[in-house]
């Protein structure tokens, strides 16, 4: 039977991962967190957990840890996150060991001894099919549905996390009592459209109002450094009851990461922005004018 070590360091997405994997052959699980996080995921039909309390993240921590233990299980398939940290993880790994790493992938199979993938492709608007054979890593994309259910329970084992001087990662967490944006409910998106980094205030003021999450687009994080991931196809995949983009274009490789929310409402000064072709709902309109008096107007209703 096909071996798959699945890694992750959140126990949700852990889940997911090995429910996609318990379809395709022996699902084991690296869980980067406590031996808490460990006990509450081993009855979801894995054949193995292994779990590290490495922290903070750092990608060639991560990069040794997942070394061990798949030199330990031997897989021929690695399935990871689809994200910043996952496809970080992926590409290192196979940089190392030379194996093939697919990205954006939304389901997966076997078929005549090979691995079939469905991936994203044209930021978000295709999908493609790609056969390969393995040893393979997978990143598979948050969001993709598949059976979670408990089943038995497995074996766990601790694996001691090496310390190492030669990578500095600074981590700089959210403000105390701020929400996760692929958590949260509500989500404030901020574009380009903004002008300065402190304007990013009233984005923040209006996703405390709303008791939601607020983050970014690519540019603002990865060109101007505004933020320390961005919300689109390469960062983080977001799916709340509300989003608002504010002064966001709607650039494909944005709105993948967006499409899965409820309803989507947009502020932005061009009439002919793609992103009101997504939209439920558009204010055309200056955002240093509408975000001011819609903040105000919120205060005032909720007293």
């Amino acid at each position: 039977m096909t071996k798959i070590l699945c890694f992750s360091d959140e126990v949700e997405t852990a889940k997911m991962l090995a429910a996609v994997a318990r379809e395709l052959g022996e699902p084991y699980l690296l869980l980067i967190g406590g031996r808490g996080e460990a006990e509450n995921i081993c009855r979801y039909g894995l054949k193995k957990v292994y779990y590290s309390d490495l922290k903070p993240y750092t990608p060639e921590g991560y990069l040794k840890v997942l070394s061990r233990v798949a030199d330990a299980v031997r897989p021929e398939i690695i399935m990871l996150p689809s994200t910043i940290k996952g496809r970080t993880v992926a590409g290192m790994y196979s940089g190392l060991k030379g194996w093939p790493c697919i990205t954006d992938v939304i389901a997966v199979r076997t078929v005549d001894g090979s691995v079939e993938v469905s991936r994203l492709a044209f930021g978000g608007m295709a999908s493609v099919r790609v056969r390969t054979k393995t040893p393979v890593l997978i990143c598979i994309s948050p969001g993709v549905s598949a059976e979670v259910r408990e089943v038995g329970e497995a074996p766990i084992e601790e694996v001691k996390p090496e310390v190492s001087e030669r990578v500095r990662v600074d981590y700089k967490p959210r403000e105390p009592g701020e929400v996760e944006p692929d958590k949260a409910d509500v989500v404030i998106v901020a574009g380009k459209g903004f002008k300065k980094r402190e304007d990013l205030e009233m984005a923040k003021e209006l996703a405390r109002i709303l008791g939601g999450a607020w983050g970014v687009t690519r540019p603002l994080a990865a060109d101007y450094g505004w933020a320390s991931t961005w919300i689109g196809m390469t960062g983080l995949t977001i799916k709340p009851k509300l989003y608002i983009g504010i002064g966001v274009s709607g650039s494909p490789y944005h709105m993948v990461g967006v499409r899965a929310s409820k309803v989507i409402l947009s502020i932005n000064i061009d009439p002919d922005a793609p992103i009101f072709e997504e939209s439920d709902y558009g204010i055309v309109g200056d955002l240093y004018q509408v975000l001011p008096r819609l903040i105000n107007r919120l205060k005032e209703v909720r007293g």
